[in-house]
C-alpha cells in the first residue's frame, strides 16, 4: 500500500510542477505578442543540470548531467517555438527510500531531442550505460519520454538491464525530474 502511495505523491508533485512552469513559460507569449521572433536563431548551448528519479521499487536517484546541444527558436502557428537536440552524460547516485545508504550509481550516456512552445513540449531520450555497485558493473540501456520546458523535463523512462539478472536497486520503471540551465556556447 505504501508503494502506491509513493506513486500517487509522485505524480501530485509532477502534475504541479508542470502546471506551475508551463503557465510561467507561456505567460511571456500572452504578455509580448509583439516579441514574436520574425527569423530562425540557431545556437550552440552547454546544458548543465540536476536529476531526480524515483524508481517505482521505492528507489530514488540523486544526480548531476550535461548535455552538449544545438538549439533553433522560431516562429510557428504566430508563436514562438524552439527544437534542442543534444548529447550528453548523467551520473546518478541510487538510495533506498529510507535514505539508509547508498546503493549503487549510473553512468549513462544520452542522446535527447526536444520541440517546444510557449506552453511546453516533448523530449524523447536514448541512453546507454552501465549501473555499479560493490558486486560489478551492470550494463543497461534507458528509454524516455518527458514533458519539456526550456530548463526543466519531467516524466517517464524504462530503463532495461542488458544481462540475465537486474539488481534489486536498479527499477526497471522511473518518475524523473531533470532540472537545466542552458548556457550559450561561445
Amino acid at each position: 500500500m505504501a508503494s502506491s502511495s509513493n506513486v500517487a505523491v509522485a505524480l501530485v508533485v509532477m502534475g504541479s510542477v508542470m502546471m506551475t512552469t508551463t503557465l510561467a513559460s507561456a505567460q511571456e507569449q500572452f504578455l509580448a505578442p509583439s516579441a514574436l521572433r520574425e527569423t530562425t536563431v540557431n545556437t550552440r548551448v552547454h546544458v548543465p543540470g540536476l536529476r531526480l528519479e524515483y524508481g517505482l521499487n521505492d528507489r530514488i536517484g540523486l544526480g548531476a548531467g550535461y548535455m552538449y546541444a544545438r538549439e533553433s527558436r522560431f516562429p510557428f502557428a504566430r508563436m514562438n517555438a524552439m527544437v534542442r537536440a543534444g548529447v550528453g552524460v548523467d551520473v546518478t547516485l541510487v538510495v533506498p527510500s529510507n535514505w539508509e545508504r547508498i546503493e549503487g550509481g549510473t553512468l549513462y550516456g544520452r542522446g535527447r531531442l526536444s520541440g517546444m512552445g510557449p506552453f511546453g513540449g516533448l523530449t524523447l531520450e536514448l541512453g546507454l550505460g552501465v549501473g555499479v555497485e560493490r558486486r560489478g558493473v551492470v550494463p543497461g540501456a534507458t528509454l524516455g519520454a518527458y514533458y519539456a520546458g526550456e530548463h526543466f523535463e519531467i516524466g517517464y523512462f524504462y530503463q532495461a538491464v542488458l544481462q540475465h539478472d537486474r539488481p534489486a536497486w536498479m527499477p526497471a520503471h522511473h518518475v524523473g525530474l531533470r532540472l537545466h540551465l542552458p548556457v550559450e556556447a561561445k
